[in-house]
């Protein structure tokens, strides 16, 4: 997070009134949360840009819409984690597609919002975002769950996932979508060092992609502490 108290939210959206109805919804759960706005990818790219070295304004977390003026789809969250390389980013789309929302997974984002859904639901999932939680609709979580094996259990039902302090700080950034070489620079290690953790990880939760691991984590299962 800055090093304001405040968290910096930058929501990208071309229509004004999603953007003004993300922003309320925001405040109510963060008051002093600080709020900038973006119509397109090109003017979240500047934003986050101009930000990344002040240590005041930095961007800590990302609303983006896929369907942008001058971006569409994937290629959009491709383009803002370009520029937003340690950011949370949350989609908000008006997609309630699974394979969609695992494609936004597999690119960094860690939570999936549909904007046609209740707004009990995107206030739980706004929540998420804002506590640094993983989080799909529930619906979409089952769907996309079929290709991810059951976590480790012991004899007691509790999950058993046995990490070094070392893979447990990788793995913190991990589910926030960011690359070796983000993680690298951030815990001052070789992107090798960060392979060989990942890679490890990856076997001790019996998974073998990153978003098969970002989907047994949504689970919560077990818990992990978020960044802030």
């Amino acid at each position: 997070m800055s090093v304001s108290t405040a968290p910096h939210y930058l929501l990208v959206d071309d229509h004004s009134l999603i953007r003004e109805g993300m922003k309320q919804a925001i405040l109510s759960l963060q008051p002093r949360a600080r709020i900038t706005e973006a119509n397109s990818c090109h003017t979240a790219q500047v934003c986050l840009r101009q930000t990344a070295n002040s240590p005041y304004d930095a961007i800590d977390v990302v609303l983006l819409d896929l369907g942008l003026p001058d971006s569409r789809g994937i290629d959009t969250l491709r383009l803002v984690r370009e520029v937003a390389t340690t950011q949370r980013i949350g989609i908000i789309t008006g997609s309630n597609n699974a394979q969609l929302a695992l494609e936004c997974i597999h690119h960094g984002a860690t939570c999936f919002i549909p904007k046609l859904g209740e707004i009990d639901g995107f206030m739980q999932a706004l929540q998420a975002l804002v506590d640094g939680r993983l989080h799909l609709p529930a619906d979409l979580l089952l769907s996309a769950e079929a290709n991810v094996p059951p976590p480790q259990v012991d004899a007691e039902g509790s999950a058993q996932v046995r990490l070094t302090p070392r893979q447990k700080d990788v793995l913190s950034w991990l589910i926030r979508g960011c690359s070796n070489a983000v993680i690298a620079s951030a815990l001052n290690i070789s992107p090798e060092t960060v392979k060989l953790h990942v890679s490890a990880i990856l076997r001790a939760y019996r998974v073998h992609s990153r978003t098969q691991l970002v989907l047994l984590c949504a689970r919560q299962l077990p818990a992990v502490e978020p960044i802030t």
